[in-house]
């Protein structure tokens, strides 16, 4: 089930907003990127005053602006969950804990050698941000690592 959002604040940082879910979880989301590359949101470039004027809507499920603009609470947590501080080794352990991975299949999901997940993993190598999108992505959405597996799942 997806979670709802509470309540939305502003916050002291420019474009970004303090999101409440519905289960007492706080987030940070940085919307900068969004209103720099969205030729829609691009209009709270110019008035930051107007991104301030947000809105819960929809039971919890986005929120609104007065201009008419919305953003759905699922793009939120995702914006919000790709910006989190987190230990790579731990997103990791958890990618590889939550599908049951062996090292070997973690390697091929991410187009790594076993050495180099190994290295990962115990911090030796920190973990780029592209690993980290791709390990979102798979965890969002699992048919992603079922290709990247491919036929030969059992054989690592």
């Amino acid at each position: 089930m997806m979670q709802r959002l509470k309540d939305v604040f502003e916050t002291d940082k420019p474009f970004t907003l303090r999101l409440v879910w519905d289960d007492g979880f706080e987030q940070l989301a940085d919307l900068s990127g969004l209103i720099a590359l969205s030729r829609h949101f691009s209009v709270f470039a110019d008035d930051q005053e107007a991104f301030r004027n947000v809105t819960v809507i929809n039971w919890g499920h986005g929120i609104a602006w007065e201009n008419g603009l919305d953003y759905s609470a699922e793009n939120l947590a995702r914006i919000a969950d790709e910006q989190a501080e987190e230990d790579g080794r731990a997103l990791i352990r958890d990618f590889q804990a939550r599908f049951k991975l062996t090292n070997a299949q973690v390697g091929r999901a991410l187009g790594y050698k076993l050495s180099q997940i190994k290295n990962l993993k115990s911090g030796h190598t920190p973990v780029s941000p592209a690993v980290r999108i791709a390990i979102h992505a798979m965890k969002q959405e699992p048919t992603v690592l079922y290709a990247r597996l491919g036929k030969n799942l059992h054989s690592a």
